[in-house]
C-alpha cells in the first residue's frame, strides 16, 4: 500500500515542464526568480518535480493560483498522485459513516461541476476526492469552481488536512484568534486556521491580520507547500535498527513466533518522539505470519480496515467471541480502539504521504522491553535498536 517512491507522472494545464533537465538545474532556465524573495523555495520544489515553469521559460512566481492548480500542486507534493498505491487503497476502502458504525456505506464523493475538467480527465479529483484532501460539502452546491483563484483560508484547510490535523481543527471550540482581522474568520475556519498556523504552514500579516479570503500568488503557494512539507517530513529515517518481534494470542495461549531485524517498517523521529508507518507495520506483521506458515496472513490490520476520507480515520469491526470489537485510528489523535478496549498513544498519530505514523517510542522516557498496549516498542540506546511488538489476536468466534 506505501507509495513512498511513487512520483507524479502527469502535468497539470498550464504547468508544463520545461525541457528535462537535471536535479536542481531546472529553475536556472527560468528568467523570474533570480532574486525573487521565494526564489530557494521554488528551486527547491522545482528539484522535487512536484512545480514547474512554463515553456516559455518563466515562472511567474506573482501569477495567482486556482483551486485546480493548488490541488495537484499539493497532491504531486505529497505523492497522492493518480498512479500511487495510497490512493488506489484508499478508493477501494473508502466509507462513509459514523463511529463504532457497524456498517458503513461506499463513499462515492462527487463534485457537480469537473466532468470535463483536466483535474478530472487526468485523474487528480479522484486522488484528492479519495485522500480527503477535497471534501465536497465544503463547495455551495458541490461546485468546485476549479478555476477559482484560491484563497488563503482554503489553503489552510488543505494543508492541515495533508498533514492529518482534521480531528485537532474540528476540536478547536471556535474561540477568538489572535488576529486584528479575526471577525473575518468564519467559525467553521478557525480550527483549521489555528492548525495551519501553529505548524508553521501559514502566517498573519506585520499589521497582524490573517486576510483569509485573500488570494495567493504561485510563489506564496509554493512556499506555504513547502512549509508544510518541512513539517510533515522532519525526521525522516533516522539511524535506527528495527526488530520485529511476532506474537500471537489465540484460543490455546499465548506466544512469541519470530524476532528478526527488518528494514521494511519506515521511520520517523521528531521532538524525540519515534513513529513507525501502521501500513509498514501491518505488512511486516503479514510477512512474518506467512514465513511462519500461519493461515491468518491475511487477515492483518490493513486487510481488513476501511477509510473514513472525510473525518481522516481507519476503523473495522472484529466479529469476537463475546461482541463486536473495533480497530480505530484518528489521525491527529492520541486515542485509539484496539479490539474491546481504548487505548492511548504516546502522542497524537501523524500523517505521511496520506498514510499514518504511530508514535512507538518516547526517546526522553524509553521501555526497555517493547509493550502491546499503545503500540509502545523497546528501545536499547547502547545499540540504537529499536524493538516492535507485533501482535496478532486470532479471531475466535462463539461455539467455533
Amino acid at each position: 500500500m506505501s507509495n513512498r517512491y511513487c512520483a507524479g507522472v502527469l502535468a497539470a494545464a498550464l504547468m508544463i515542464p520545461l525541457a528535462a533537465a537535471a536535479p536542481g538545474d531546472g529553475s536556472k532556465s527560468l528568467s523570474d526568480i533570480q532574486g525573487h524573495w521565494a526564489q530557494k523555495e521554488i528551486e527547491t520544489a522545482i528539484a522535487s518535480g512536484w512545480v514547474d515553469g512554463y515553456p516559455d521559460g518563466t515562472f511567474k512566481p506573482e501569477k495567482t493560483i486556482t483551486r485546480a492548480e493548488f490541488t495537484k500542486m499539493l497532491l504531486d507534493a505529497i505523492h497522492l498522485t493518480p498512479d500511487s498505491e495510497t490512493v488506489a487503497w484508499m478508493k477501494n476502502n473508502a466509507r462513509t459513516g459514523l463511529v463504532f458504525t457497524v456498517i458503513n456505506e461506499e463513499y462515492t464523493p462527487r463534485l457537480n461541476d469537473m466532468d470535463s475538467h483536466w483535474l478530472t480527465t487526468q485523474g487528480w479529483t479522484d486522488a484528492a476526492l479519495y485522500s480527503g484532501m477535497v471534501v465536497p460539502d465544503d463547495y455551495n452546491g458541490k461546485n468546485f469552481r476549479p478555476e477559482k483563484e484560491i484563497a488563503r483560508y482554503e489553503i489552510a484547510l488543505m494543508t492541515d488536512r495533508a498533514l492529518g490535523l482534521v480531528n485537532p481543527a474540528n476540536a478547536y471550540d471556535g474561540e477568538a484568534l489572535p488576529f486584528a482581522d479575526n471577525a473575518d474568520i468564519l467559525d467553521w475556519m478557525k480550527g483549521y486556521v489555528n492548525e495551519a498556523v501553529k505548524a508553521g504552514v501559514l502566517q498573519g500579516y506585520p499589521d497582524n491580520t490573517f486576510r483569509p479570503n485573500k488570494t495567493s500568488t504561485r510563489a506564496e503557494a509554493v512556499v506555504m507547500v513547502q512549509r508544510m512539507l518541512d513539517e510533515m517530513e522532519q525526521g525522516l529515517d533516522p539511524d535506527i535498527t528495527v526488530i520485529a518481534q511476532y506474537e500471537k494470542t489465540s484460543q490455546t495461549g499465548h506466544e512469541v513466533i519470530s524476532r528478526e531485524e527488518t528494514q521494511d517498517i519506515r521511520l520517523q523521529v521528531v521532538d524525540q518522539i519515534v513513529y513507525a508507518s501502521l501500513n509498514d507495520l501491518d505488512a511486516q506483521l503479514r510477512q512474518m505470519m506467512r514465513d511462519s506458515g500461519d493461515p491468518d496472513a491475511d487477515n492483518g490490520i490493513m486487510a481488513s480496515l476501511e477509510w473514513f476520507p472525510v473525518e481522516q480515520r481507519y476503523a473495522n469491526w472484529v466479529y469476537g467471541a463475546i461482541e463486536p470489537s473495533c480497530y480505530l485510528y484518528w489521525m491527529g489523535d492520541s486515542k485509539y480502539y484496539w479490539y474491546s478496549g481504548e487505548q492511548q498513544f504516546l502522542t497524537p498519530a501523524r500523517a505521511l504521504y496520506g498514510e499514518l505514523m504511530v508514535p512507538v517510542c518516547d526517546l526522553n522516557h524509553p521501555n526497555s522491553e517493547a509493550q502491546e498496549t499503545g503500540w509502545q516498542a523497546g528501545w536499547d540506546s547502547e545499540t540504537n535498536t529499536l524493538t516492535i511488538l507485533m501482535h496478532y489476536r486470532e479471531p475466535w468466534f462463539q461455539g467455533s
